[in-house]
């Protein structure tokens, strides 16, 4: 019998959890955390989408064959905020990135994202503010988009 205490999932952990409960072949992408808003065609353009504002979105891309999912979530109870919404070469319409993390991803659906990805961010959640550590991430990720947007 081990005499250590039990550690607490990381903030991190967690995030993946919320995704992987979402997303079928979860362990094929790398995720990160954005803020933003999203625009349906079938919604208002305030970032609602079955009445709840989706401002915190967990990212999941792979390059191979190259897919961006798009889940919204809350913070605070760290659940999903509505469905995943999946982006690649046969619905994307725009891919921009205009610095500093920031970047549009637009589907042939009229769905838009507007999103910032940044290295060091700090969340609400249930446990208070935490920092996420996303520094590798962040940059593997915006790569990505700027490689989308140069296609």
């Amino acid at each position: 019998m081990s005499s250590e205490p039990e550690t607490s999932p990381t903030l991190a952990e967690r995030l993946h959890t919320v995704f992987d409960s979402q997303v079928m072949n979860y362990g094929a992408y790398n995720l990160v955390y954005a803020t933003g808003c999203a625009t349906y065609a079938s919604q208002p353009s305030d970032g609602e989408h079955h009445g709840v504002a989706q401002r915190h979105f967990i990212v999941g891309y792979r390059r191979y064959p190259s897919e961006i999912i798009v889940a919204p979530f809350d913070p605070a109870a760290l659940a999903s905020l509505g469905l995943p919404n999946a982006i690649d070469n046969t619905n994307l319409i725009e891919a921009s990135s205009s610095g500093q993390g920031r970047l549009r991803l637009e589907t042939t659906s009229r769905t838009a994202f507007d999103l910032k990805v940044l290295p060091l961010v700090e969340i609400e959640t249930a446990y208070g503010a935490e920092v996420l550590e996303q520094e590798a991430d962040s940059e593997d990720f915006l790569s990505y988009v700027r490689e989308l947007v140069s296609v």
